[in-house]
């Protein structure tokens, strides 16, 4: 048990590592989302589910070409079937074409009723990361793996302070690229978002999010599904290479 906590340890001690690099050498050909404005990033959020992230990110700014604006005001006005058919057409914004229209309409009620229009209402009085959390996870559609996404980014990337700089409420995400690596790292035994969450609080309690990042890229880049690129990892000299492990897609 001590040999296997000492080696899980060392694992995300390798993660924070890899973390801190991709911030130093953030990846040319990679959405930089901590650039997207207030209203693209929240926008985001709500697209990026079951589809690839480079896909989900786009959508809000194509969404503002096709409409000629982004305005939650005039969304969350907008009738279901015509949003919808924005959404369609020439090319379909999202895999979830009947899901989408409506999560973006609830999602702009809520942001013009509570926040005034203004996402950045949701963060900018200085909140303790897990009400952070709880606030987003108000919006339709967005969930766990979500909402530990968004806050993660804005902490991490879009500098919003968080009360007393207590990161210790801040998830990783239930991502399935996420729990693919920390199955395979030693650090779960069980595929689940709740196991992984739990692993991150463990391991890493003063930031446990710190480990979504670094997790959910290498997850990408290297620990695919199948013929994962072990040899080129960045963590390689410490997982111990579960390889036949898979995580199901959510």
């Amino acid at each position: 048990m001590y040999a296997a906590m000492k080696q899980s340890q060392r694992v995300c001690q390798a993660l924070r590592d890899y973390g801190r690099l991709l911030h130093k050498q953030r990846d040319p050909n990679e959405r930089d989302v901590s650039k997207f404005d207030n209203i693209e990033f929240f926008y985001g959020v709500m697209f990026d589910q079951g589809i690839r992230a480079d896909l989900a990110w786009d959508a809000p700014l194509e969404l503002r070409k096709r409409l000629n604006h982004l305005d939650p005001h005039r969304i969350a006005r907008m009738k279901e079937p015509v949003l919808e058919k924005v959404m369609r057409y020439p090319k379909s914004l999202h895999r979830y074409r009947r899901k989408m229209p409506n999560w973006t309409i609830a999602a702009s009620r809520l942001l013009v009723e509570r926040y005034y229009g203004k996402p950045d209402n949701i963060w900018n009085d200085n909140p303790r990361a897990d009400d952070l959390q709880r606030r987003f996870i108000e919006f339709k559609g967005i969930g766990q793996k979500k909402v530990s996404m968004a806050t993660n980014i804005l902490v991490r990337d879009k500098n919003v302070q968080v009360r007393g700089v207590d990161l210790s409420g801040i998830d990783v995400s239930g991502d399935v690229q996420v729990r693919r690596v920390f199955l395979r790292a030693g650090l779960i035994d069980v595929d689940s978002a709740d196991a992984a969450v739990h692993a991150a609080k463990l391991f890493n309690p003063k930031y446990p999010g710190e480990l979504d990042l670094p997790a959910w890229y290498i997850g990408r880049k290297f620990c695919h599904p199948n013929e994962p690129e072990c040899s080129s990892c960045p963590i390689r000299s410490e997982c111990p290479k579960r390889t036949h492990l898979k995580a199901k897609a959510a």
